[in-house]
């Protein structure tokens, strides 16, 4: 089966539908409402340079985005090409964090980086093969592994105003991070260290997050 690929129209520009094109794919260019790529009508792909990652955290643009991609029905996934951490944007290290936080967890839209146009090819290529050779990549019967304790405090501190010993305390009285996200402010103060207004900043945070 051959991989197809529609490209939204804006990411003319960018060079990938012209490299993609030369790599035996079907690709067809059209307007997309959600997404810039979707691959064998399977998954919706967003592609974000490392500033329009980091613009569209400021403007709010990225959560509405994240929207349109689960409405899509499609399996979503965003690349991210080069490091967000390192732009011209004026944004603390723990925003970014914490938007890439909400997107993987909130949205649960995995967030993958690239190091440049031909690797997002790479990646997008990829992403297409696994869509029609689901059975060449090794899948384990039974539940899925529960995440790390090490991972989940790593990403428990990466929240707004979280630091690492409130992120264990987090996680001792909540037991996870879904519980952490769904629980109301004042179940929030209950935990040492949480005031008011620190309780409603964070609830504010993923709610708002997932609008």
């Amino acid at each position: 089966m051959q991989i197809s690929i529609v490209a939204d129209n804006r990411e003319t520009r960018s060079e990938i539908p012209l490299m993609l094109a030369k790599r035996n794919v079907i690709l067809e260019m059209a307007q997309l409402s959600a997404g810039d790529y979707i691959v064998n009508n399977e998954i919706v792909i967003e592609r974000k340079t490392k500033e329009d990652f980091v613009q569209s955290i400021i403007t709010g643009h990225l959560f509405s985005q994240c929207s349109k991609l689960r409405k899509s029905g499609l399996v979503p996934l965003i690349i991210v090409e080069g490091n967000p951490f390192k732009t011209n944007h004026s944004i603390k290290a723990e925003a970014i964090k914490g938007a890439l936080l909400s997107v993987s967890l909130s949205w649960q839209i995995p967030v993958i980086k690239s190091v440049g146009k031909e690797d997002t090819v790479e990646l997008i290529l990829t992403a297409a093969y696994q869509a029609i050779h689901p059975t060449s990549f090794v899948k384990r019967k039974g539940r899925k592994p529960k995440m790390t304790s090490h991972l989940q405090h790593y990403l428990v501190q990466s929240l707004p105003m979280v630091g690492p010993a409130l992120a264990y305390r987090l996680l001792d009285y909540f037991g996870s991070i879904e519980k952490i996200i769904l629980a109301k402010a004042d179940e929030l103060q209950q935990v040492e260290g949480i005031g008011k207004r620190k309780a409603e900043l964070l609830y504010n945070f993923f709610r708002e997050s997932q609008v």
